[in-house]
């Protein structure tokens, strides 16, 4: 994958709200358009409640380019306890909502990303990025696969559609083109 721009990341503030939005709104049309039922419009106000209230956490990154946001991550130790028992599974970093905008796909940005979450997990000296994936995205599940997660397994809870659990070691991992604006305190 060439053809990769350099990113700056930093924290997301509360006026890359409506960009983060967007790149979600991005998302999901382009889910719908392939069949994909993830991140449907019925999830739109909680979903937007929940980008506000990572933001204000301080747990959301944005990823600019040419002063343009292109992606975002966000990032938390905090388990959907629907799926993540913290008591048996240990501490981890986790990582939600991974998004890139269209204009930038095939340009190996998601993998970027989740090596730079790889290395955020390592530097807060936590054992392990873990997410959780809709049972039903495959593709996404292949995905996670081939950056190097490993599936943990699968819970089905009552008006769920995630529940495919998987995690990768944290290790330092060197990602040359994304650059750092400042340092997270969580």
């Amino acid at each position: 994958m060439t053809d990769r721009p350099v990113l700056v990341a930093r924290l997301a503030v509360e006026s890359d709200t409506e960009r983060v939005i967007g790149l979600r709104t991005e998302s999901e049309r382009w889910l719908a358009e392939r069949g994909i039922q993830q991140w449907t419009a019925k999830w739109d106000e909680i979903g937007r409640e929940k980008i506000r209230r990572n933001i204000a956490n301080r747990e959301t990154w944005v990823f600019e380019t040419g002063g343009q946001v292109v992606a975002t991550v966000t990032l938390n130790k905090r388990p959907d306890l629907d799926f993540w028992d913290p008591e048996a599974d240990g501490p981890a970093l986790y990582m939600y909502k991974l998004l890139v905008a269209r204009s930038q796909a095939g340009r190996g940005l998601g993998a970027d990303i989740v090596d730079w979450s790889v290395d955020q997990a390592s530097q807060r000296g936590l054992p392990w990025l873990r997410l959780d994936v809709w049972r039903t995205n495959h593709g996404l599940q292949r995905y996670y696969r081939e950056r190097g997660f490993e599936h943990v397994r699968t819970v089905v809870v009552d008006g769920r559609d995630s529940g495919a659990c998987f995690q990768r070691r944290a290790v330092p991992v060197s990602v040359p083109n994304i650059v750092q604006e400042q340092r997270s305190v969580t």
